[in-house]
């Protein structure tokens, strides 16, 4: 435990992508439409990665971007956001064309509940049987058999519909603020973080900032990755634009726009990628690059108004089992050794 928390994990994007990230992985992202972590992403395509296998409950920018870097060709996705009707062919639709990319279609719930089991380590969750009407179940993907299954109810006898449980090899999430350690803090829309973030067999995590761990002891209820499941921390302000981290800046839809226009022609697009991916050496360099192009006023105006909320008190007879000396006044022990005590009757896990 003490070794989490004293652990410095900080690096740059570049690094940790470099490190953690190997051809053919799986990975999840555990954000969705909300505080994306785009500049994690956008270093995946920077440092040519390719042969990941993608999973995503609602996809906008993200999916498509690595689609046309060619660095997914397995996704695993409930939605993905397009454009402009049947008039403009997106990224995705030309990658489906063109044999580049396979897919495998869940619902929110279905995918979310993959991603579940496998943080809680179980083989497979239940799931509510309406789906097994649609298509969803009927009609299979890359992974076959590995989606769902019927078993006998132990209670009722009954049929029931179960999915498999997912672990991929690493989740890519944004939040608000970290420690070096990598306890992570997510306020605002949870969707999936906190399930996908727990079934990655490691978590790379980027922050808008990096904070003393008194900080987060301090506010352990926003707390959704700890520290043992994450092996970098990359601060990085506007790691999510365009989209929104509350505390911090709004969705950029212009912005957005912007990027939705120039995938619908595979010119356009890589003339996108490459002033806004592979020109930019690192996140700072792209938002350099936004300011000159749009003007820092632009940028400033999406920056987030305060609206605070009220601290929780977390005060109570506890506090006070410490001595002045640090040692417990029902155990008879410090922290320190305490901590060695569990690591002696095989109580720790060790998160290497």
């Amino acid at each position: 435990m003490e070794k989490f928390m004293d652990a410095d994990k900080r690096m740059t994007a570049r690094e940790a992508v470099a490190r953690f990230v190997q051809d053919g992985d799986s990975f999840v992202f555990a954000n969705c439409l909300y505080c994306m972590p785009l500049a994690l992403t956008h270093e995946l395509i920077r440092q040519g990665k390719k042969n990941l296998m993608a999973f995503q409950q609602g996809g906008i920018e993200e999916i498509d971007q690595l689609l046309l870097s060619e660095v997914i060709d397995r996704l695993v996705i409930a939605y993905n956001f397009r454009s402009g009707g049947p008039r403009i062919v997106s990224p995705l639709d030309r990658a489906l064309k063109e044999g580049k990319v396979v897919i495998e279609e869940m619902t929110n719930h279905t995918l979310l509940s993959m991603m579940k089991a496998g943080a809680m380590g179980y083989p497979f969750l239940p799931v509510l049987p309406g789906i097994k009407v649609t298509d969803v179940v009927r009609r299979r993907g890359f992974l076959g058999d590995q989606r769902f299954a019927e078993i006998r109810d132990p209670f009722t006898g009954g049929e029931m519909l179960v999915v498999k449980g997912y672990n991929p090899d690493f989740a890519l999430i944004h939040v608000q603020r970290a420690d070096r350690a990598g306890n992570g803090q997510l306020w605002g829309a949870m969707i999936n973080s906190k399930w996908a973030a727990l079934a990655a067999k490691k978590v790379i995590l980027s922050c808008e900032e990096i904070v003393e761990t008194g900080v987060i002891m301090s506010s352990p209820h926003l707390t959704i990755v700890p520290a043992h499941k994450v092996c970098a921390v990359v601060e990085c302000p506007w790691g999510a634009h365009p989209s929104e981290v509350l505390g911090h800046y709004d969705y950029d839809f212009p912005f957005r726009a912007l990027f939705v226009g120039s995938s619908a022609n595979p010119d356009s697009a890589r003339a996108w990628l490459d002033e806004w991916i592979h020109a930019p050496a690192d996140r700072q360099a792209y938002i350099d690059q936004y300011c000159r192009r749009f003007g820092k006023k632009t940028l400033d105006a999406f920056r987030a108004k305060p609206f605070k909320s009220v601290p929780a008190d977390y005060g109570s007879t506890f506090s006070l089992d410490w001595d002045e000396e640090g040692r417990s006044r029902t155990m008879g022990m410090t922290m320190a050794e305490f901590i060695a005590m569990l690591g002696e009757k095989g109580a720790l896990i060790d998160g290497n």
